[in-house]
């Protein structure tokens, strides 16, 4: 027995809520979600505050990020 288009609609919904609830419930227990949001915005800092002074720590981010 296939499912109806809605029978889909109402799965979809469901499984929405469920990813939903439990994406929340991870980011807010994951202890590495805090520590990975202060590198992002530390590495963001550095390369904003870089830019601005002539971009040299950019140049030696980038190379040791992508191996260059």
């Amino acid at each position: 027995m296939a499912l109806s288009e809605g029978d889909k609609a109402v799965c979809r919904e469901i499984a929405h809520e469920i990813i939903t609830e439990v994406l929340e419930q991870h980011i807010v227990s994951c202890p590495w979600g805090g520590k990975i949001t202060k590198f992002k915005w530390l590495f963001v800092g550095v390369l904003l505050g870089s830019g601005a002074t002539g971009g040299g720590a950019a140049v030696v981010l980038l190379k040791a990020f992508l191996g260059g």
